[in-house]
């Protein structure tokens, strides 16, 4: 395309890489055509000791059909990345003397099963325990909206499985829905309240809050299903700006709303069992555990990533929020990394869809066995769809060739696996063919 050559003269000095001090210029040319062509619509900042050196939003915000231009006010779900504010939380009763870390779970929620858990293992997620989720999708009425309370009562009666604690790292929500509730319990507010009054006020951050108590718009008024009647909170439901989580990582900086040796508690990699470490800590991924040089923490959600960097050991900030689509969001997140550093980088290519011969859909339906469990094939209208066994919704299938396929919203490519007689013998991700799952 015209644009690529033009952004490549224009931009690139020296050969491959940006003079240093016009990166800024650079990077805002990069964006603004970006944006234009549909590869970006979110917020960047960068900052170095405290001073922002970049600070933009681009693109559009898409809810319910209509679109508003994004500014850098615009509140934007980052989902996981708001883990270290429930982490914060709970850090913060631990210094007023309200709790211990090593303080068991059920002295808190006395009505669940989990013996030998502590608060340390919720932190740290290395607490065995099952995923709530599967529970409820298992148990619950998925035409009502389920949160924390209706969770941990479903927990109690039906006592889900848990493996041993501090044995293993395994990324699950479960453990910050426990931790939320317990800061409920220990300080008598509302997780949202507690949030705004000890954390977002004090820091100033004037564009954030806690959202799982509402429904989106997109949902109001329209029957609860299956596909998002779970909506715990603790787990990442905070919706916030670029500039308001600057504001959160320099008041960590700067001893608000607690103290830099109360900090690094947090910033600990997790001792395992077996002697090996976890490098999870209090909501945050550390990136190395012996030197403590950066920590960062990425939100994924439906059509959103989010990703907080903080390299400690020079206060170097990145915060990238992509909006509307997770198809594009690590090339153009490399862009911006390059721009930074001065170094090339290559512009993203759209995916588009293959005119495939929709009769070719025939073979493709019927369930596959995969390492995942058992999903189903189906097609619908001329367009083909995908679905797990205990989901009750499902996703087009996009065709990108008459084999391959992709999800909107999604880097991966699938692919329907043939026999030497051009019958379907598998389905899994393209190239795979070893961890196809097998056709039923």
């Amino acid at each position: 395309m015209m644009y690529r050559a033009l952004l490549l003269g224009c931009i690139l000095i020296g050969g491959t890489r940006v003079i240093a001090q016009d990166w800024t210029v650079a990077l805002d040319s990069v964006m603004h055509l970006l944006a234009k062509e549909d590869f970006f619509d979110g917020q960047i900042l960068i900052a170095e000791k405290g001073k922002v050196l970049f600070n933009e939003a681009y693109g559009d915000l898409h809810v319910d059909g209509e679109s508003q231009t994004l500014t850098e006010d615009t509140a934007l779900p980052v989902f996981s990345v708001g883990k270290s504010l429930t982490a914060l939380s709970v850090m913060l009763l631990e210094a007023e003397g309200k709790l211990r870390y090593e303080d068991p779970v059920r002295k808190f929620i006395p009505e669940l099963p989990y013996e030998s858990v502590t608060i340390r293992h919720l932190l740290t997620m290395t607490s065995g325990l099952p995923r709530f989720l599967e529970t409820a999708l298992k148990y619950a009425d998925t035409t009502t909206v389920m949160s924390n309370p209706g969770i941990l009562d479903l927990v109690a009666r039906h006592q889900p499985e848990a493996g041993a604690p501090g044995v293993n790292f395994q990324y699950n929500n479960a453990n910050y829905i426990l931790l939320a509730t317990i800061v409920e319990s220990v300080s008598g507010l509302p997780f949202g309240t507690f949030l705004e009054q000890r954390i977002f006020q004090p820091i100033g951050m004037r564009h954030t809050q806690e959202t799982a108590p509402f429904l989106p718009d997109s949902l109001k008024g329209k029957p609860i299903t299956a596909d998002h009647f779970f909506r715990p909170y603790g787990t990442g439901t905070v919706a916030t700006t670029a500039t308001d989580l600057f504001l959160y990582d320099q008041a960590l900086y700067n001893g608000q709303p607690l103290s830099q040796a109360q900090l690094q508690e947090g910033f600990k990699c997790m001792r395992l069992k077996d002697g090996s470490y976890s490098n999870y800590g209090f909501g945050w991924r550390i990136v190395n555990c012996d030197t403590l040089q950066e920590v960062y923490h990425v939100g994924d959600g439906p059509g959103m990533r989010a990703s907080f960097q903080r390299q400690l050991s020079d206060q170097q900030t990145l915060i990238y929020l992509h909006v509307g689509s997770n198809v594009y969001h690590q090339a153009v997140y490399e862009i911006v990394r390059a721009i930074r550093k001065g170094e090339p980088y290559v512009l993203p290519q759209k995916r588009l869809r293959y005119n495939i011969d929709t009769a070719l859909y025939d073979k493709y339906t019927g369930s596959y066995l995969s390492n995942f469990g058992l999903i189903h094939i189906s097609t619908s209208e001329g367009r083909l769809f995908l679905r797990p066994d205990a989901i009750p919704g499902k996703e087009e299938l996009i065709p990108s060739s008459d084999t391959t396929f992709y999800f909107k919203g999604q880097n991966l490519s699938w692919e329907f696996f043939l026999n030497e007689h051009e019958e379907v013998i598998g389905f899994g991700i393209e190239g795979d063919r070893e961890n196809m799952g097998i056709k039923q």
